[in-house]
């Protein structure tokens, strides 16, 4: 079993059914996100259907028929386990003894690839929920959940060993498929050194529960003192940096813009920020600071989830915002577990919301894939010269 997946360790896809016949971090994977993009595409509705589809297919993801009403029949836990023997007994050949075995999943998904049937996609998430492989059960036990809309017994078993899991990306899965959250940092020291003259520029953390803090954007750290060294040398570097609570939710949210304000004119006096690179749901504090007047040069997201927004709200982001970059891999696991949770495409921004630079791995570059943490790495940003994109696009504000 693999506990845990490093942030460092690069995870391929694996495409279609050889991801069940392969037992590596990337096949692991990959199977993960086999169950978040067919959940996506029968209990997901449209637009998110939609948005998944490209990456689903460089995949191999099946096409799962949209669920009708008459599936809920089969939501009772002991209905489910009765689907699911009789499901393995047609396909496999063999009764359910209620443990897992990566064959018989793979003969289920052979199954999905011929019929797209939603109900054998309920079968395969009921029984891969068992999987020993923990980011495996969490996807398809959190996949499950909201597709009936309870937590039985084994999902609520899978999902919570998800959530207490040493590894961040599964931790994440667990966390955004079921908005919960874990504990923050302690509250800021006091500022101890005189106000900056002229802007500061500051990185925004993403959601505890989402992604396990690697500290990347403390001082000191190996990220920040690439971004500070190579692209944004006012990045702000005193031990009063900032930071929000970084809980699940749209109140934190709202609090961490009103506090970014706050503390933007205790540091600097300057009444906006030249440069703000933000992870996960902190690009969405940055953005929300947007929304409400607040002033940034230039915003580099980073696995951002693209979260509805008002045409009004757009509109004020787009007048208080200089650039935007988007940086996002392919079916990013966390990103695709908050949309399902929420059922909407939050895969990726729509430029006429959001005029944005995109940076997205080609489909052929197997480490642009799955990964929350890809481009909160510093060796990802060294190998792809991630920091002149960044120049180069702040040197283009103002001149379109």
């Amino acid at each position: 079993m693999s506990d845990v997946i490093a942030l460092s360790s690069p995870l391929e896809p694996i495409s279609g059914v050889s991801a069940f016949r392969d037992t590596s971090p990337s096949a692991i994977a990959s199977r993960a996100g086999q169950y978040l993009g067919m959940s996506a595409y029968a209990f997901g509705g449209d637009d998110l259907a939609r948005g998944v589809q490209d990456d689903a297919d460089a995949l191999g993801v099946p096409h799962v028929q949209g669920a009708t009403p008459e599936l809920e029949g089969w939501f009772d836990p002991d209905a489910l386990d009765d689907l699911t023997d009789r499901a393995l007994q047609h396909h496999w050949g063999r009764s359910w003894d209620g443990t897992y075995d990566a064959e018989g999943a793979a003969a289920l998904w052979e199954e999905l690839d011929t019929t797209h049937l939603p109900t054998t996609l309920l079968a395969l998430l009921n029984y891969a929920q068992r999987s020993d492989e923990e980011l495996e059960a969490v996807a398809a036990a959190g996949s499950l959940a909201i597709i009936t809309g309870q937590e039985a017994a084994q999902s609520s078993e899978s999902l919570r060993r998800g959530f207490d899991s040493r590894d961040p990306l599964t931790q994440g899965v667990a966390a955004a498929l079921t908005g919960w959250t874990t504990t923050g940092e302690a509250a800021p020291a006091q500022p101890s050194r005189p106000r900056i003259v002229g802007p500061t520029s500051t990185p925004i953390h993403g959601t505890w529960g989402l992604v396990t803090d690697t500290g990347w954007h403390k001082p000191g750290s190996s990220l920040h003192d690439h971004l500070r060294e190579t692209v944004t040398g006012n990045l702000y570097d005193d031990d009063t940096y900032y930071f929000w609570s970084g809980e699940y939710s749209d109140q934190a949210r709202a609090d961490g813009a009103r506090d970014l304000a706050i503390w933007r004119d205790v540091v600097s006096d300057t009444a906006w920020l030249d440069t703000v690179y933000a992870h996960s749901h902190g690009g969405n504090v940055a953005l929300n600071a947007l929304a409400a007047g607040q002033q940034i040069k230039m915003l580099v997201l980073l696995h951002t989830p693209a979260i509805s927004r008002s045409a009004e709200e757009w509109a004020t982001i787009r007048a208080n915002v200089g650039g935007v970059i988007a940086m996002r891999t392919r079916m990013d696991l966390v990103v695709l577990g908050d949309s399902l949770k929420h059922f909407e495409n939050r895969l990726k921004f729509n430029p006429r919301n959001l005029p944005h630079f995109p940076v997205v791995g080609h489909w052929k570059h197997g480490d642009a894939w799955l990964s929350h943490a890809h481009y909160i790495t510093t060796d990802n940003w060294v190998s792809e010269d991630l920091a002149d994109i960044v120049r180069t696009r702040y040197a283009l504000i103002g001149r379109g």
